[in-house]
Order: C-alpha cells, then structure tokens, then sequence
C-alpha cells in the first residue's frame, strides 16, 4: 500500500501558456492588465498545489485491543482428543472494540490448545494454560496481557504442545493481500536455556505465522510464512523467518526461502514490539517485512504465494511453540491491526507517534426525555492525527462513561431529578494512547 506518492510526472503536467487566454478588448473596459495579470498568476498557483500537493494515502486502523476492562478468556470448549478452542470475548472498554475480529471476517479469534498426548477437560490444564492477568506494561502503567505457558511437551528436539494465539478466517472469503499488525510481547527470562543447540531439533522457537487453507475446500493450505528464534551452535540466539509450504496440505515440504539476522537482538524478559507487514502476490511485488523495537530483521520481496495461490486462513499472532525444554512461556498485549504501513512505507512506528490528536471540535449534545430516563445523542467534529485517530473518550461531568470508534456517543440517564445540568467533553486518542486536550463542554439539562 503506498501512503505516500511524491512522484510527479511531468508529462503529464498541463501546461498553461498565456497565449491561450483570449480576451476581448472591448470588454476591458473594468478590468486592468495588472488584474488579468493576478488572475493568471493566481490560476497557475492553483494548478501546481493541486499537483504538487499529493495526497496521503494512510492506512486504515481495522482493530485494536489492550485486551482491557469488557475482554475475558471463554470457557474451554469444541474438545478433541489432543486440544480444545478458547475463544477472547467482549468489548475493550479501552478501545471500543469487539472480538473477534470481524474486520478480517474471523470465525474465531482466540487461542487453539493442541496437545501432545490425548486429554480430556480435566487434564488439558495440565499441559496448556491460558489466562488474562494484569501486569506492569511496556511504559510502566498497569496492563492487561494475555499469559500463557506450555507445560508438557515432546522431549527436546520436537515440539507437540502449543497453543496458537490466532485469528481464524474462512477460506471462501477471500485473501488478505496487505496488512500490518503490531504488539508488545515479552519472552521468558531462560530463553537462552530453554532453547536447546545440543540436540538436533531442540534449538528453535516459533514466534508468528500465517497459513493458507483451502486446499480442495478443506482448512489444508499450500503457503505458510513463519519467524523463529534459533540458537546457533555458537549458543547465541538469532532470528530466522521462513517461506514453504507446509501448511498441513498433502504435499511433499519445500522452503521457498529463508532469511536470517544475526545483528538485530533477541530482546530477554522485557517488553518488545513486533511489528509485520505484508503484501501478497505471486510476482516479484510480493513483500515480508518484521521490525522488533524499530529494527528491520527481514524484508524479503520476491513471491509469496503456494502453487495453489490459496488464501490465509490462519494468522498466529503468537505462539508459545518450541522444540526445546519446557516450560515454554509467552506474554502478549496491545494488538493493533492496520491495512497498511500506518507510519510510512516501510517505516517502523516503534517510538513514532508521540503527537497527540488535535481537539474534537463542536460538541453538540441532543436531549431526548422519557418516562424514567433520557437519552443523550453527542456528536461532534472528528480530529486529526499524523498517524490517526483512534478513538474517544466522552466524559459526564469529568468521569469518564464511555469510548467510541466513531464521532457519535449515545449516553442514557436515569434516576436523577429533573433540573439536573450534564456537561459532556469528549478526548481524542491514537493507537498509542496519545490523548488530545479535552473538548469544549456541551451541556443539557435533565
């Protein structure tokens, strides 16, 4: 997706030449040259800003969860012999938006348990758990993560047990042909000694992965893209990302191909952000790109499809998948998906938007009285951001009541006596909580 095109071409630049203004002397009667003059200057002025001037095309913030107030983990369910589902429910109150996430059409948003042993609702606990607990965050306020901890698995060399944090998408729905997703996460503090050189197999750890399904209309795909971190025999830890094919389709494995990074760390028992963006095509435009904490560990262009051009189904946001020693951990919050480079093409938003929103504008509150209860319908004028913006706060009386996507907020009021005035002000935030000053009010009287 380009955000910006700078390119001007100039053959395609219409020329204006004074010769081809014809007036008619004797019409001139009103107006002087030094008029006609101004108006051709005026024109040409025009003309370049509409040209020069080019529009930013910024990519669209399709979802984002802190996995805060309204989110809770469901109920274990959907149970085979080794795993079960476990879907992410509710509203981020923080946000404003809703599992799953409807805006890539899942079907299921949330954590799919697969196990190495056969188990039951009684024993799967012991293998895979799940929880959202509240913890210390990347910038030191209270957070809500997503925690999880492989607990028995294969011996070192293979993996077996994990438990995908996934977005699940039918496969006759089409492609997702471009699109950026970033968090924060934090590896476990024994990474190094988890990970296992010594053994052949024992040395990798699945970070994110997307597949393809479809494949003779069944979840089978033919494409799968997935970043590591490897423990190299010299006992330091680096990135791998790979291309193939082995996407639980019937075929025979290839690695399209394979790109490593040795220079970019592996961050230890500290909050991260990963970035991924890509673009999908059979041809050379095709694009891969992953930073952690700003740096670029691949940006591979070449095809990026299977022979079947399937579309992805599955996206593993995150995986605590290993071939190492147990225990296997992982954290995860703030999600944000775009469907594009929110910060550039190219550009990493790691430290990026530190502007906040500007004002939302012409607040106007709509009082409509009932029997026991009135509605209040708020709208006001959208702000502006040099990523974008996010969401809003509306605050009754200074306490915050609600958040919303859009520049419309309906507030219900009871119980309270008639006379009552209401002031409502409304704060504009981006996907990194960079909050504008507070609104003018507008105010109603119950």
């Amino acid at each position: 997706m380009n955000i910006i095109d700078p390119v001007l071409h100039a053959n395609g630049l219409p020329v204006l030449n004074s010769k081809l203004i014809r007036i008619n002397k004797s019409n001139m009667n009103s107006i002087t040259q030094s008029r006609i003059n101004m108006m051709v200057f005026m024109l040409l002025i025009l003309i370049t800003i509409s040209f020069v001037a080019t529009t930013a095309h910024a990519a669209n913030l399709l979802f984002r969860s802190n996995l805060g107030s309204g989110i809770s983990l469901g109920p274990l369910y959907n149970f085979s012999t080794n795993g079960a589902w476990q879907a992410v429910n509710g509203t981020d109150k923080e946000t404003g938006y809703t599992w799953p996430v409807s805006a890539l059409g899942s079907d299921f948003s949330g954590v799919q348990l697969i196990t190495v042993d056969p188990i039951t609702s009684s024993t799967i606990g012991n293998y895979i758990t799940n929880q959202i607990i509240p913890v210390t965050g990347p910038k030191g306020d209270l957070i809500n993560e997503l925690s999880q901890q492989v607990k028995i698995k294969l011996p070192v060399g293979a993996g077996g047990t994990q438990a995908p944090f996934l977005i699940n998408r039918p496969w006759k729905i089409g492609d997702v042909n471009d699109l950026y997703i970033t968090y924060w996460f934090r590896y476990q503090a024994d990474l190094e000694t988890q990970l296992d050189a010594t053994v052949p197999g024992g040395n990798w750890r699945a970070h994110f992965e997307f597949k393809t399904g479809g494949y003779n209309n069944t979840w089978m795909g033919d494409y799968r893209i997935t970043v590591y971190v490897v423990k190299g025999g010299d006992g330091k830890l680096y990135w791998l990302t790979k291309g193939d094919n082995v996407a639980n389709g019937p075929f025979t494995p290839v690695d399209y191909w394979i790109e490593t990074n040795r220079i970019a760390p592996i961050p230890i028992d500290k909050w991260s952000k990963f970035e991924v963006y890509w673009h999908r095509s059979g041809g050379s435009d095709g694009r891969f790109w992953v930073a952690i904490d700003g740096e670029v560990i691949v940006d591979h262009h070449g095809p990026n499809m299977g022979d079947y051009k399937l579309p992805i189904t599955r996206i593993f946001i995150s995986n605590p998948y290993s071939g190492g020693h147990a225990t296997v951990d992982n954290h995860t919050t703030g999600l944000q998906i775009w469907n594009g480079f929110p910060c550039g093409e190219g550009m990493s938003c790691y430290n990026f938007d530190t502007v906040a929103p500007t004002i939302p504008s012409s607040v106007a509150a709509k009082i409509s009285k009932y029997t026991t209860a009135a509605g209040v319908a708020l709208t006001w004028g959208a702000s502006s951001d040099n990523v974008g913006v996010a969401g809003y706060n509306i605050y009754r009386n200074g306490t915050k009541i609600g958040v919303t996507t859009t520049n419309k907020f309906n507030d219900v009021i009871t119980g309270t006596a008639k006379g009552t005035l209401y002031s409502y002000t409304v704060k504009a935030f981006d996907a990194e909580d960079n909050l504008s000053t507070v609104s003018t009010a507008a105010l109603v009287t119950y």
